[in-house]
């Protein structure tokens, strides 16, 4: 890869990842990263670590994004390439972490592949300053730290009893659909669950309604986790139409490998670490 693709690869993944820090999904980045990437984070801080594999790399992006509140921004500085498939980056970090700004540097050493990154080094060239920005401490109170998604959807004609109005067996399927693109927004989607071995089954669920949307409604459903145990994990659904509240549900799924419940997997427990623990449920 010549200097001008490497520099235009740099300038995607940096755009990709200024866009997923700020709140976007992981589209862009899983079309710029191999599926086998690893990403290493000297120091000793809070997201330091060896990464391997597209999802713990995606989701150790997500912890950044958690403790910067949405704030990290990344500025492309120096470009340094040769013949050979590793590229270096020198770049520019600026965060708002406990209040307070941050700006720091480091160097990124990047292994190309087929035209991704397969690989990259982080070094800061301030160690000791890195790691007292990411320090080990709990993301602010304001960080966005629960993750919520909004899934809108049409009332369709085959959605409705005879009276037009959204029939009571379909508000599950509209709530399903909601956690699908939930996943999709947070944890990669539904087939990162699979590929760590686990599936998610529904335990209990229930909806409180208020009144029906109709026919051609534009409805929008607001998604978040309430409760995270050790196999489990609890939704609440919130369904809408013109900011007038209509329906609230609730799921609880358990991870299951193999006809047998499981630790929910790892980039599922990355971002639901801060929602509060299930209650165990009390032997009669």
């Amino acid at each position: 890869m010549d200097r001008d693709q490497a520099i235009a690869l740099l300038h995607r993944l940096h755009a990709a990842q200024n866009a997923f820090y700020g709140g976007g999904d992981a589209a862009a980045l899983r079309e710029i990263l191999t599926d086998d990437i690893a990403w290493h984070v000297p120091g000793d801080n809070a997201i330091a670590g060896d990464h391997h594999g597209v999802e713990a790399v995606l989701a150790y992006f997500r912890r950044r994004r958690e403790f910067a509140g949405r704030s990290f921004r990344m500025h492309t500085r120096d470009v340094l390439s040769g013949d050979g498939e590793w590229v270096t980056a020198v770049t520019d970090g600026t965060a708002l972490i406990a209040g307070e700004e941050h700006t720091w540097s480091t160097v990124g050493l990047y292994r190309l592949r087929d035209g991704r990154i397969a690989d990259c080094r982080m070094l800061p060239l301030d160690q000791a300053a890195f790691d007292a920005i990411w320090a080990h401490r709990s993301p602010p109170a304001d960080a966005g730290a629960v993750p919520v998604s909004v899934y809108r959807a049409r009332v369709r004609p085959r959605h409705c009893d005879a009276q037009g109005v959204l029939h009571a067996a379909r508000y599950y399927e509209y709530f399903e659909d909601a956690f699908l693109g939930w996943l999709d927004e947070h944890v990669g989607g539904y087939r990162a669950l699979r590929a760590a071995g686990a599936d998610l089954v529904v335990v209990a669920s229930g909806c409180e309604h208020r009144r029906g949307p109709r026919l051609d409604d534009l409805v929008s459903i607001e998604v978040r986790p309430t409760a995270a145990g050790r196999t489990s994990l609890s939704m609440s659904f919130v369904l809408q139409a013109d900011d007038d509240a209509l329906a609230t549900g609730h799921i609880t799924y358990v991870a299951v490998s193999g006809g047998t419940s499981v630790p929910l997997p790892a980039a599922l427990r990355a971002v639901v670490r801060s929602v509060p623990p299930a209650r165990r449920r009390e032997t009669p």
